[in-house]
């Protein structure tokens, strides 16, 4: 049976959503509206390549400052930059341009975010997703490994038990 394209993860679970997508090699973008909160996952021929947030915590500049790679001061500027140029170039870029991070790093940060962000969204026992078979044109598209995605979540789980 195909996956509703709207509905609430209370009544489907998001690993039958993410499984259904998988199969169909469906492209698009997933999103989830919590309480507060707005989590995207990008797909593109049913393969995860990029996941975006609202949430403060999922933002690069804060991942990069968690893993010891940026310093707080470094970000402010950065977010400073960045509001002076109207937004026009994207974090990573202004962080890589001015030699507070390396490519590499930013890459990585780029990879964690968008596990981060998955992981968080199997924490959520209730939201409403829809899925548009639209990708946004600025979406950097990464190759995610869901398997170890998977065991990552089990394993975060097992620890907080």
């Amino acid at each position: 049976m195909p996956l509703p394209r709207t509905g609430n993860i209370k009544y489907i679970s998001l690993a039958v959503i993410f499984e259904e997508l998988r199969t169909e090699k469906a492209t698009g973008t997933l999103t989830l509206k919590g309480e507060r909160v707005e989590k995207s996952v990008f797909f593109k021929e049913g393969q995860v390549i990029f996941s975006k947030s609202t949430d403060n915590n999922d933002r690069l500049g804060e991942i990069l400052v968690k893993v010891g790679k940026l310093k707080r001061a470094d970000l402010d500027k950065a977010l400073v930059l960045n509001r002076e140029r109207l937004g026009m170039k994207k974090l990573g870029a202004i962080l890589v341009e001015n030699g507070m991070v390396t490519p590499k790093d930013l890459f990585n940060a780029l990879k964690t975010q968008v596990n981060d962000i998955i992981v968080s969204l199997f924490t959520w026992s209730q939201a409403d997703y829809s899925f548009t078979e639209q990708l946004p044109a600025d979406v950097i598209p990464l190759q995610i490994n869901i398997p170890g995605l998977i065991a990552d979540i089990i394993k975060r789980f097992k620890k907080k038990e």
